[in-house]
């Protein structure tokens, strides 16, 4: 698997070296070498816990290398959203091959189990009332729950692959979430309280972080978003 990755990013720069040259030519021909290796590296489905770790890099180093291009972060998110339904869901083979605990545990709460292990148990997830959300290093959205997706109005998989920033602000974003989310991928926990207009009215959003992995790898950022009424705002008398 690492030497399908590295000789992608290999003809990667010189495809990028050929773009700069205005070499069209040579553009097109690297262009057409690069597809059957995303395939390779993405349609192969891997049991060794270091082959699904270089998948994962991969995959996000890649959505954060073409960041700019809207079209390539979607083909991106939709490459990075396969990794996840296969390795992410609640199968035991998964959790086997990665070294996951075997059995069932009990946890001190439901969205505890839904993520027990690096496992996002999607079916579970989707039955909670919080907004839950994953968010990759890079800032850009893994993952996303109905609930969550249904607040914003927006599908989830047109969600997943956009920059965090893009709904809570970017004036926030940099100076509440992106500090925090730092934290997490450092292996912190941490939280974010604001309030903000959701649906037309004022509620204080309390966003509870935690780092989400699998096995020894930095998966992203677990976000449990719970929404209250604003108790600042009083009725007239």
């Amino acid at each position: 698997m690492q030497a399908l990755i590295d000789l992608f990013w290999s003809k990667y720069g010189e495809l990028q070296q050929a773009i700069d040259r205005e070499d069209e030519a040579l553009t097109a021909s690297l262009d057409r070498e690069l597809d059957p290796l995303l395939l390779a590296i993405f349609g192969s489905a891997e049991s060794d816990a270091g082959s699904i770790q270089a998948q994962f890099r991969f995959a996000l180093d890649l959505l954060n290398e073409e960041a700019d291009d809207r079209s390539c972060v979607r083909r991106n998110a939709h490459l990075l959203q396969t990794l996840v339904e296969r390795y992410l869901a609640p199968q035991t083979t998964c959790a086997e091959a990665l070294g996951a605990p075997g059995g069932a545990q009990d946890q001190s709460s439901p969205i505890d189990q839904a993520v027990s292990s690096g496992i996002l148990d999607d079916s579970l997830l989707n039955q909670l009332s919080d907004r839950i959300l994953v968010v990759a290093p890079g800032y850009r959205i893994l993952y996303s729950n109905e609930t969550n997706a249904q607040r914003l109005n927006i599908p989830r998989e047109e969600l997943v692959g956009r920059h965090i920033g893009e709904f809570v602000g970017l004036h926030r974003f940099r100076n509440e979430f992106k500090p925090n989310l730092d934290r997490c991928f450092e292996g912190e926990s941490t939280s974010v309280t604001y309030a903000d207009q959701v649906g037309g009215e004022t509620l204080v959003l309390r966003c509870r972080m935690s780092p989400f992995q699998r096995s020894s790898t930095m998966i992203g950022v677990l976000l449990v978003i719970q929404e209250t009424a604003d108790r600042r705002k009083r009725p007239a008398a």
